[in-house]
């Protein structure tokens, strides 16, 4: 069963979102940095300062206490939930995505209902761990997704964006968000009786986790046995996860032709559907020198059924991590290969089904295996370690 309850959050006073809400700190690249940091109440500054090494988490910690004394930022009195409606496009469709924040245990207790899916990497570990050591606080959520079967969960949320949000705005990348505090027992016990009894599939945040696990074991201190937690219904219409495509900078070509039987396409559109129709779990899209759809020759002992897994164990076995980059955008990935003289690797499109199985049967994927999109923002709501 998952452990989840209500928190006291710390929000924006008066900031609308559009001006306050950040990407989490692993999407922010240097040029978004820079745009985002020219906003004075912008969560970036708490999510991602400037600075290098220890003056970087000072700086955060400056700026949080500037904000919590002068009334930027203010805490709510009572626990509550944190229901959330995302509006955004994708494949030329209008779209909306509702889940709520909650704190999600950390203990190991806890982490019996927790399944993650993707390897952690020490750096990124060893950031957000130094930066809840300053701050003690949750800035930005992990996102979960968990089985609704009957609908309750969805209903219950539904029920609260019936109201008045007490927020509202329009992310960077143009996603619209609605907020609403669900503080009420009535509300809040609906909430918890459609979670509680699932396991929670981690889409996204796995550093986040791993590392509130950590500094919990570690330091025992009040509020360290959860983690801010974004929660979504496996059977919202709006969950949408994207395959993660991979840039290499180097050839790939002859190293394909050895592993899987390759099929030339006249362009990148063609070549996608295909891939999407493939029925070879592992099948893979080849951008260099043309269009390529590879068929792989054998499993390769994988067993996930997924072709990240294939991918990272057969393909990309001898390619080094710093030659490597990932974008769920596969035109993007076609423009980065070429500018680089590399390849690009198009992973076949698959389920959050077919993620949860995956997980299942062979524990933790490579690292950037999928992508949920849109990614929660940060800056919607924090939580303080301390109750």
């Amino acid at each position: 069963m998952a452990e989840v309850r209500p928190f006291r959050g710390v929000r924006f006073a008066a900031a609308p979102l559009s001006e306050a809400l950040c990407p989490p700190y692993d999407v922010i690249g240097p040029e978004l940095a820079r745009e985002l940091r020219g906003r004075k109440r912008s969560a970036v500054h708490i999510e991602l300062p400037v600075g290098e090494g220890a003056a970087r988490y000072a700086n955060a910690k400056s700026v949080w206490k500037k904000w919590t004394e002068d009334g930027t930022l203010l805490r709510d009195e009572k626990p509550a939930f944190y229901v959330v409606e995302e509006t955004y496009r994708l494949g030329g469709r209008t779209r909306v995505r509702r889940g709520f924040l909650a704190a999600l245990g950390a203990t190991p207790k806890a982490a019996r209902a927790i399944i993650p899916h993707e390897r952690t990497l020490a750096k990124p570990k060893a950031d957000r761990l130094r930066m809840l050591n300053t701050l003690r606080v949750n800035t930005s959520p992990i996102f979960g997704v968990f089985a609704d079967p009957s609908g309750a969960a969805r209903r219950a949320l539904a029920a609260a964006a019936k109201s008045r949000p007490i927020a509202s705005g329009r992310s960077h990348a143009g996603v619209g968000y609605r907020m609403w505090r669900v503080d009420d027992a009535k509300a809040s016990a609906a909430l918890l009786r459609a979670l509680a009894p699932r396991s929670v599939l981690i889409a996204d945040g796995h550093h986040r986790y791993s590392v509130s696990r950590d500094h919990h074991a570690a330091t025992g201190l009040p509020g360290s046995d959860a983690v801010l937690s974004y929660f979504v219904p496996d059977e919202d219409p709006g969950l949408v996860v994207l395959p993660t495509h991979r840039v290499a900078a180097k050839s790939l070509r002859a190293r394909a032709e050895s592993l899987a039987s390759l099929k030339k396409f006249g362009s990148l559109k063609a070549l996608e559907s295909a891939l999407s129709r493939a029925k070879n779990p592992y099948a893979f899209g080849l951008i260099e020198d043309g269009f390529w759809l590879g068929l792989p020759k054998s499993g390769g002992g994988c067993r996930s059924g997924l072709a990240v897994e294939w991918l990272g164990a057969c393909l990309l076995a001898e390619t080094l991590p710093e030659e490597l980059s990932y974008t769920p955008d596969a035109a993007l990935a076609a423009a980065r290969a070429k500018a680089a003289r590399g390849a690009a690797v198009l992973v076949k499109p698959f389920s959050v089904a077919q993620v949860r199985s995956a997980a299942k049967a062979v524990g933790l994927l490579p690292q950037k295996s999928t992508y949920f999109f849109p990614k929660i923002a940060t800056g919607l709501v924090f939580r303080p370690l301390a109750p």
